[in-house]
């Protein structure tokens, strides 16, 4: 079925940070499976039940590759987009054994997550005390929300310090909706440059790091492939940097906003972190429009036919909506206890680094609030300038006093 014209043209915008586009409800409601025109210009359907959005996930007839001609592009891209995208752009085996490959050391298992607590712990306190040095007003965007999770997945994988602002200003232009097909290019390239030149020390000069363990583990496997290797990291680089930052600073919002629902996390913040994370997830979903497949034969979903070579965009943010799935979907509540969202994708595209997400998540939450607990925004959410219509939802900037 198709969307009614007066929706236009996908993506459709957040009024507000916290809930997503009225479109969703009402496609869920009326047309779960739709058709609709892309910004692109592109036709695709979209997906906004929980169940068909878990169906689509796990349906091997449903890919994942993005140079595919059908595959659901909804912003202007380079053709580097179709054909650097590393392992999330792949189907299996390509795709299984590349993942296989990635996580070589057990890097993003809860044990070794566990093994780096102190030092990401070192990382939000530095953080937390350049904004307490700075003084308020601060910017929660540049100086805790960007720098925590750039430091941890950098430190992870071996990039230099010094490297940190260079490769986060072009990773903001990868992801940024108001980026040119042209700005892109430049920016893959530029990045694919450094990384491969980073790589290439790292196969004859190895250190105690994820890349020069992935890049000793495909030597070992007789893979060896420049190419693959940087679009591997910079998967890694890029999953590891964007989807914390905007957690980390729409969350902290989102907390402030809800001041009952805060209060409730600051009485037991130890007992209440996990719960109060996952339910940001949940409520926020900030790479709803991250997760896009084109079908590889005829399939049925929700009882449409979707058409061998027809692109699908899965909304993550209208199933984690969805009051068959969820009770009350639209209410923040920090008490609902329930980890079956899908923030973090579905099936074997499941995020590889989302228990690194959830902890860095958790360390920066309960060190905030503890070291700044009369944190406020000092200037209202609505007068925020937001990334809506990236791949991956945010904030530019969040100016907090206190």
């Amino acid at each position: 079925m198709t969307a009614p014209p007066e929706f236009g043209l996908f993506p459709w915008h957040r009024s507000c940070p916290f809930q997503p586009p009225k479109e969703y409800a009402q496609l869920r409601e009326t047309t779960p499976v739709a058709k609709v025109e892309l910004s692109t210009g592109l036709p695709a359907y979209v997906i906004t039940r929980y169940d068909h959005i878990r169906q689509v996930l796990t349906d091997p007839r449903s890919s994942s590759d993005r140079a595919h001609e059908g595959f659901p592009y909804y912003i202007p891209i380079p053709q580097q987009f179709r054909t650097e995208a590393g392992f999330i752009g792949w189907d299996p085996p390509k795709h299984t054994l590349h993942r296989r490959l990635a996580a070589v050391s057990g890097e993003f298992t809860k044990v070794r997550v566990a093994a780096m607590l102190p030092r990401i712990e070192q990382i939000v306190n530095n953080a937390v005390q350049s904004m307490i040095d700075h003084g308020p007003p601060v910017d929660l965007v540049s100086k805790l929300a960007l720098d925590v999770p750039l430091h941890v997945v950098c430190g992870v994988l071996g990039i230099p310090s010094a490297d940190h602002d260079y490769l986060h200003h072009r990773t903001d232009i990868l992801f940024g909706g108001r980026s040119s097909a042209e700005e892109r290019g430049l920016a893959i390239t530029e990045v694919n440059k450094y990384l491969g030149d980073l790589i290439e020390l790292k196969a004859v000069e190895p250190t105690d790091d994820l890349i020069s363990r992935i890049v000793q583990r495909y030597k070992e496997e007789g893979m060896y492939d420049l190419r693959d290797l940087v679009n591997t990291i910079r998967l890694l680089l890029n999953g590891g940097h964007e989807t914390s930052a905007a957690m980390i600073a729409i969350g902290t919002m989102t907390l402030l906003e809800h001041p009952t629902e805060l209060a409730k996390f600051k009485a037991d913040p130890d007992g209440m972190v996990h719960d109060v994370v996952e339910e940001l997830l949940r409520f926020l979903s900030p790479g709803d429009l991250a997760t896009s497949r084109v079908a590889l034969e005829d399939m049925e979903v929700g009882g449409v036919t979707i058409k061998k070579g027809e692109g699908m965009i899965v909304l993550g943010f209208a199933a984690n909506r969805d009051p068959e799935a969820f009770p009350d979907p639209d209410k923040f509540d920090v008490s609902r206890s329930d980890r079956r969202h899908i923030a973090f994708g579905h099936g074997l595209h499941h995020c590889i680094g989302a228990e690194l997400a959830r902890v860095e998540l958790q360390v920066v939450l309960k060190t905030l609030f503890r070291r700044i607990p009369d944190i406020r925004l000092a200037k209202p959410w609505n007068e925020l300038s937001y990334k809506d219509g990236n791949i991956m939802y945010g904030v530019y900037e969040m100016p907090v006093t206190w």
